[in-house]
C-alpha cells in the first residue's frame, strides 16, 4: 500500500511515512561528528538521514573547511548547507581543557565518533582510540583518511585525486592521447562504506556489548571499483589497458545519434539479435562469429562502426523509443541539469528542500535509501551555522547557563 502511495504522490508518502520508526533506523543513536571536507561529512550525513542525532564539533572561527565552498548566500556556504543537513554544530577549541572537558562528556553520552584528521592527529589532542574507549567502552569509532591508519603510506598526504592516482584508476581512464578522466568517487564511496560500517559494528554490539575501531581509506575504498581489471592482473599478471582500448563487452559504448549521443549496453549475447532486428542489420544478426560476445570483442572496430553509421539516420529520442521497446539497455547522455530535473529523479524524492536562515531555499540531493516505500528523509534541516547548537548541546551536557557563559568568556567555546 505504501509503495502504491509513493507511485502516485511521493511527497505525500513521505509525510505519511515520517512518522514510520523504520524509516529512522538510527534514531536514538548520538555521533559524534569530528570530520570535514567531504568523505566523513557524507558519511555522518547518511546516519542523520536515518534518524542519528549527528552532532558536529567544529574549530572556532573556521569550522568544517567545506565552509569555504562556493556558492555562497549571504556569506554562507550553499554546499555546506545542503551536505551537512540534519545536523548540529557545536564550535570548540580543543587546545583549551575546558573544550577538551565539553568533548570528553560529548563521548561518553555517545554511540558513534567519526573522524577523518590526518593518522595521529587525535592523539595529539588526547583523545586516541584507548583513551576513546576508556571514556565509552561501547564507543563505535570510525577513522577515515587518505591510506589507513597503518602502512608505508599512513602519514602521506592524500585528497581524492591522489587516491585515484595511486590505486591505478586513473591508468583505466585514460583517453588515447589525453590525460586520465577524474571525478570524486573516493570520497563518496568511503563516505557510503563509513556508514555502512558503522551501522554494522552498531549491530555487533549488541551482541557483544563493546565498541570498536573502524579503519578506513580512499586508497582502499578505490581498490575496490575494478573488481574485473584487478581480477585479470591477480589472476595472470595482465595489466589491463585503459577502458576505452580494450572493451569486454560488445556494443558497450557510446554512439552518436542525428543530434546528440546516446549509450548503448549489450551484456550478454540474448540481447544481440534484438539490436540487430532494431537497427535493421540482418547482415550483422547472420554473422555466426558475431552470435558471441568474443566473437564481437574480436571484431569490435568492425561492430562499432556499423552501428555509428546506422544510429546516424535519426535522432537519439528516436533509437531510445526503439530501443526501449526491444529491451534493450541504452539511455540519452543527460547533463547534470537534465538529470536533476528528470521526472524519475522528482517522483523517487531525490530532492530535498529546507529553508536556510542565511541560504534561504535550499536544495540538495537527498538519500538513494527508501524504506518502506519512500526515501529518507522524510523531510530535513539544513546544514548549521559554525556553533548553532553550542548552548543547546552543552545544556544536553548539563552544564549550568552560568557555565556556558563561563566558557564564552574563556574562548573555550563559540556560537
Amino acid at each position: 500500500m505504501i509503495a502504491e502511495q509513493a507511485a502516485g504522490n511521493p511527497e505525500a508518502t513521505q509525510d505519511q511515512s515520517a512518522k514510520d520508526p523504520a524509516r529512522r533506523p538510527l534514531q536514538g543513536i548520538r555521533v559524534v561528528d569530528l570530520t570535514h571536507v567531504l568523505a566523513g561529512p557524507l558519511c555522518t550525513t547518511i546516519m542523520a538521514d536515518l534518524g542519528a542525532d549527528v552532532v558536529k564539533v567544529e574549530r572556532l572561527g573556521a569550522g568544517d573547511v567545506s565552509r569555504q565552498v562556493d556558492p555562497f548566500r549571504d556569506e554562507e556556504s550553499y554546499y555546506f548547507a545542503a551536505l551537512n543537513r540534519n545536523k548540529r554544530s557545536l564550535a570548540l577549541d580543543l587546545k583549551r581543557d575546558e573544550g577538551r572537558l565539553a568533548l570528553e562528556k560529548l563521548v561518553q553520552r555517545a554511540d558513534v565518533l567519526v573522524e577523518n584528521f590526518r593518522p595521529g592527529t587525535l592523539d595529539s589532542l588526547g583523545f586516541g582510540y584507548e583513551r576513546l574507549l576508556q571514556l565509552n567502552p561501547g564507543l563505535v569509532i570510525c577513522s577515515i583518511s587518505g591510506f589507513g591508519q597503518t602502512g608505508p603510506l599512513r602519514d602521506y598526504k592524500a585528497f581524492d585525486l591522489v587516491a585515484q592516482a595511486m590505486t591505478g584508476l586513473m591508468s583505466l581512464t585514460r583517453e588515447p592521447g589525453r590525460p586520465p578522466l577524474r571525478i570524486l568517487v573516493g570520497d563518496i564511496l568511503t563516505g557510503v562504506y563509513g556508514a555502512l560500517s558503522v551501522a554494522s559494528a552498531l549491530v555487533g554490539r549488541v551482541k557483544t556489548g563493546k565498541g570498536c575501531v573502524i579503519d578506513l581509506s580512499l586508497f582502499e575504498s578505490l581498490l575496490t571499483t575494478f573488481p574485473y581489471f584487478a581480477g585479470r592482473y591477480l589472476a595472470d599478471g595482465e595489466l589491463p589497458p585503459p577502458v576505452d582500448a580494450g572493451p569486454n563487452a560488445v556494443p558497450y559504448d557510446v554512439f552518436p545519434a542525428s543530434d546528440g549521443e546516446l549509450v548503448i549496453a549489450v551484456y550478454g549475447d540474448h540481447m544481440w539479435p534484438s539490436l540487430c532486428s532494431v537497427l535493421e542489420l540482418p547482415e550483422l544478426a547472420a554473422d555466426a562469429e558475431l552470435k558471441t560476445n568474443a566473437g564481437r570483442v574480436k571484431r569490435s572496430k568492425e561492430v562499432e562502426t556499423a552501428l555509428v553509421e546506422r544510429l546516424k539516420a535519426k535522432t537519439v529520442a528516436q533509437w531510445c523509443e526503439k530501443l526501449a521497446t526491444a529491451g534493450i539497455p541504452h539511455a540519452p547522455i543527460l547533463n547534470i541539469g537534465a538529470a536533476l530535473e528528470h521526472p524519475h529523479t522528482r517522483a523517487r524524492g531525490m530532492i530535498v528542500e529546507f529553508e536556510h536562515q542565511k541560504c534561504g531555499t535550499v536544495k540538495a540531493v537527498g538519500s538513494a535509501i527508501h524504506i518502506n516505500g519512500a526515501p529518507v528523509p522524510g523531510s530535513a534541516t539544513p546544514g548549521p551555522t559554525l556553533g548553532e547548537h553550542t548552548e543547546q548541546v552543552l545544556a544536553e551536557l548539563g552544564y549550568s547557563s552560568a557555565g556556558i557563559a563561563r566558557l564564552r568568556q574563556e574562548g573555550a567555546i563559540g556560537s
